[in-house]
C-alpha cells in the first residue's frame, strides 16, 4: 500500500483553494501547447510525512504511532504561493505563514511523528518541512503566472493515515485511521474507516506534549 500521513481540509477550506486552483488553470491553459497536472479537489491536504510502498502487516504499527499523537488543535494560515522548476516543468504550491501560532504546533507535530516513525524503522523523508498545498504538477507554460495572495485559514484537530490508489484512471485517497474529531463526511476523501478513531487532546490535557526542537527551515521539501 502507498501510505502517507496527512491534514485534510474542510469542504470550505477545499472550495478555497479550488478558486485559487482554477485561477492558476486559466493563466497556464490558455494556448494549446500548456498542460499540468493537477490535485483533485478531494485531495487537497498538507503532507505530514511520506511513506511510501508499505506492507499491510506494518499497519498495526502505524496505528500505534498515530493513537500516541496527542497535540492540541490549530489554525494555519496559508497566505502565499510559489513554484518549483524541474527540467522545465514546476510544481505549484500555496505556502503558509510561518509566523502564526498554529505553524508551531504543527511543526511540532511533525517532528513528535517523524522521530516515531524512524523509531520504528520507516524510512521516511527527513528534510526540512514545511507546510504547503500542492495545486499542480508538471506545469507547463509560455506567459508569466501570477496569482493573488491568497487568505486561508485551516482549522484541523485531526491527523490521518492516508492510501494512495488509481481507481479507474483516478488518484484516490483513502483515510485508514484518523486521530482527532470525527470530520463531516463532505469533508473526507474518498472514503473513511471512522470506527478507528479517537478524540485529540484539548490545549489543557497536552501538556506532555514534545515540542520540536530549533526553527523551522527554509526550503519547503516536495
Amino acid at each position: 500500500m502507498r501510505l502517507f500521513i496527512a491534514v485534510n481540509f474542510s469542504d470550505e477550506v477545499k472550495n478555497k483553494i479550488l478558486a485559487l486552483q482554477e485561477e492558476l488553470k486559466n493563466q497556464v491553459l490558455r494556448n494549446n501547447v500548456t498542460k499540468g497536472n493537477f490535485s483533485r479537489r478531494e485531495n487537497f491536504h498538507i503532507t505530514l510525512a511520506f511513506l511510501g510502498e508499505t506492507p499491510e502487516e506494518k499497519l498495526e504499527t502505524l496505528f500505534r504511532i498515530m493513537e500516541d499523537l496527542n497535540p492540541p488543535p490549530f489554525e494555519i494560515h496559508f497566505n502565499s504561493t510559489g513554484c518549483f522548476s524541474h527540467s522545465r516543468k514546476e510544481l505549484w504550491w500555496v505556502g503558509a505563514d510561518r509566523n502564526c501560532p498554529g505553524y508551531k504546533v504543527l511543526g511540532d507535530i511533525h517532528a513528535l511523528l517523524l522521530n516515531r516513525l524512524l523509531e520504528a524503522g520507516f524510512p521516511v523523508d527527513t528534510r526540512p518541512f514545511n507546510a504547503h498545498i500542492t495545486l499542480g504538477r508538471e506545469i507547463k507554460h509560455t506567459e508569466p503566472v501570477i496569482l493573488e495572495k491568497p487568505d486561508i485559514i485551516v482549522k484541523a484537530d485531526r491527523i490521518s493515515l492516508m492510501k494512495s490508489e488509481r481507481i479507474q484512471g483516478a488518484l484516490v485517497y483513502t483515510e485508514l485511521f484518523g486521530k482527532g474529531s470525527i470530520p463531516s463526511m463532505d469533508d473526507l476523501p474518498h472514503k473513511t474507516m471512522i470506527s478507528r478513531s479517537s478524540p485529540m487532546a484539548t490545549p489543557e490535557q497536552a501538556g506532555n506534549f514534545c515540542p520540536a526542537s530549533g526553527p523551522l527551515p527554509e526550503k519547503i521539501s516536495q
